[in-house]
């Protein structure tokens, strides 16, 4: 909060500040993306038939789509706690509908049009799709173009609702 007040004195922009706090963010990918799939090659033997740029693609909108989205989340309340009540209120729906554990094609038809526009539903999907079948930019396309939309959606919400106080 201390440090939310600093920047409110600087002259920093809404957008410079959710942005640096994007590429922050994006610094961890690297080793988010690399140590798993390197541990599951090396100690389950999963192979990785995908390119590594477009392991890259994938990971990267994935991570500006759920960045956007944590942003949203943030952009009005005021204490960590809430923004954890929050984060849970969204990703928990997601783990359980999104094939993360579980494949979600398992749930009854009337659900899955709502599975399947979930973010974390495309990210699963494109990574596997990538990672085990071996699919390129093109065979992922769909997945992308429904991370690109939350990607936009969330971190312009974001951006037109964030305030300093």
């Amino acid at each position: 909060s201390s440090d939310l007040k600093r920047l409110q004195a600087s002259p920093m922009r809404r957008r410079e500040y959710l942005g640096a706090q994007l590429l922050a963010r994006l610094v961890f990918l690297v080793p988010e993306v690399t140590l798993p799939l390197a541990f599951g090659a090396w100690a389950l033997g999963m192979p990785i038939r995908g390119s590594a740029t477009t392991i890259a693609v994938v990971s990267l909108t994935g991570a500006v789509a759920f960045g956007g989205l944590g942003l949203l989340a943030a952009s009005r309340v005021r204490t960590f706690e809430a923004i954890s009540g929050v984060l849970n209120v969204l990703m928990v729906p997601m783990w359980v509908l999104s094939g993360v554990f579980f494949a979600s094609a398992n749930f009854p038809d009337a659900v899955q049009p709502v599975i399947q526009i979930l973010p974390l539903t495309a990210l699963v999907d494109a990574m596997r799709g990538v990672v085990l079948d071996g699919d390129g930019l093109v065979g992922v396309a769909p997945q992308l173009g429904v991370l690109g939309v939350w990607a936009v959606a969330s971190g312009g919400l974001a951006l037109a609702i964030f305030r300093w106080q």
